[in-house]
């Protein structure tokens, strides 16, 4: 339900979905949080991402490619590339999605010649 919500741009009902599951004790997985970190980069929820980071975290779910790439859009999105940057640096495993989404998000925050190396280093 919460990918259906922010599929279709209902983010702020996502996140009170996602809300409801922690009241009831739901814990979510990688897929879940996928959706939940996209709702906040649609909404530029900075804050909610920040803490839903954590709650990955404190929860012990493991970023896979996608949640990681999910997270670097966010972060972007969201107006902290230098987080941004820290997530995808970490990253073991990078697709052209995950390179994509760095360089996209360099770029809109009118960073072209570190967008111009990303892609550079791309590989």
């Amino acid at each position: 339900m919460i990918s259906g919500q922010e599929k279709i741009g209902l983010v702020n009902e996502a996140l009170s979905l996602f809300g409801d599951m922690q009241i009831v004790g739901v814990v979510p997985d990688e897929v879940t949080m996928v959706s939940v970190i996209s709702a906040c980069a649609a909404s530029g929820a900075l804050d909610t991402g920040w803490w839903v980071q954590a709650y990955i975290k404190k929860q012990l779910i493991e970023p896979d490619l996608e949640l990681s790439t999910a997270l670097v859009n966010m972060y972007a999105k969201c107006g902290s590339i230098e987080r941004a940057k820290e997530v995808f640096d970490a990253m073991q495993v990078k697709d052209t999605k995950a390179w994509s989404s760095m360089i996209v998000g360099l770029a809109i925050h009118g960073l072209a010649e570190d967008a111009l190396e990303e892609f550079s280093r791309m590989e």
